[in-house]
């Protein structure tokens, strides 16, 4: 992408800014740092452009320490989020590999009862058919899976302009 040219007038001072944005989003950020600075010399009217725009970026610096830092903490719930679910998937697994093997022995318990002879069994209640505890265990474990969040992934796609919401940018890019 070509990097643009845009002459911008903030406050009665020229400036040419080149950048891979577009026209219009320059001009924008431009538009909002002259009503700042304005805002800031309406409420005090001796102050200077100069202090002005040191206050003005001063706000802008904090702002942008608060939104990062509350984007840190949305990645670290994220984080959480994904770790409580992958947790819950596995033990989720695990109960599945658990009903397997319990409907496997329920099956050979019972094919060894009805092998027994009748009258050296003991008296036992009866049994549900195999294929129904199958059944509701298998009801139980989508029960299951079905209350555990989703999570996506980012699109890698995503334009390369902003910051992905689950990629820290750091200083030195």
């Amino acid at each position: 992408m070509s990097k643009n040219k845009i002459r911008l007038e903030i406050c009665g001072v020229e400036c040419v800014i080149s950048s891979d944005d577009s026209e219009e989003y320059i001009r924008t950020i431009g538009a909002e740092v002259s009503r700042s600075i304005n805002a800031m010399r309406k409420q005090n009217e001796r102050i200077s452009v100069t202090a002005a725009a040191v206050f003005a970026a001063l706000n802008y610096c904090d702002d942008c320490r608060k939104a990062q830092a509350a984007a840190d903490n949305l990645r670290s719930q994220i984080k959480n989020y994904v770790e409580d679910a992958s947790r819950a998937r596995m033990e989720a697994d695990e109960a599945r590999r658990e009903i397997d093997r319990l409907s496997r022995e329920l099956h050979t318990l019972r094919a060894r009862l009805t092998a027994e002879p009748s009258g050296d069994a003991p008296e036992q209640p009866p049994v549900r058919p195999a294929r129904q505890e199958r059944a509701a265990a298998r009801q139980a474990a989508q029960e299951a899976l079905s209350s555990l969040p989703t999570v996506t992934e980012p699109d890698p796609d995503a334009e390369k302009g902003f910051i992905s919401f689950f990629e820290k940018k750091t200083d030195e890019e």
